[in-house]
């Protein structure tokens, strides 16, 4: 049941994120985003400072921060908000969740069926390349069911 549960919390949050991963996210202009937009604004670095309650030079230090990506999501909030924007925060994953975890138990399975076919071989008792195909696919699908302690290791 548990494995259900954790297959449709995948689903529904792929279904979430299939939107922005789709999106041509922009390429962070030179300097951070803070810093191009305040500049687009006309605002000084001491005017925006005012706004969000600290110095001249602590805005340059933010702005630096972001541009070195060295920035807390707290102060690049902070700065979003004396730039009157919203800050957009999100881990967009390359391809689907589901592939992810379907990759990785691939993986697991190849790693585990290799080693223990090794094993084999050192004992003159080599299983054939076909054989072992199936055994890494029966494995995985094992693993998708019931994720075993190390799924994430890639041994």
């Amino acid at each position: 049941m548990k494995e259900d549960f954790q297959s449709l919390k995948r689903k529904q949050l792929d279904d979430k994120l299939r939107g922005l991963r789709e999106t041509n996210i922009p390429e962070v202009p030179r300097g951070g985003w803070a810093k191009a937009i305040r500049t687009a604004l006309a605002m000084p670095s001491e005017a925006l400072g005012r706004r969000i309650g600290v110095s001249q030079s602590a805005v340059i230090q933010l702005e630096q921060g972001e541009e070195a990506e060295t920035i807390t999501l707290a102060s690049l909030r902070k700065l979003a908000t004396g730039l009157d924007c919203d800050l957009v925060y999100a881990l967009i994953p390359r391809t689907s969740l589901e592939e992810i975890v379907e990759e990785q138990a691939l993986r697991r399975a190849r790693s585990l069926v290799y080693t223990v076919s090794s094993s084999m071989e050192l004992e003159q008792q080599a299983i054939p390349e076909q054989e072992k195909d199936r055994q890494v696919q029966a494995l995985a699908k094992n693993l998708l069911v019931k994720p075993s302690t190390g799924f994430w290791d890639d041994e």
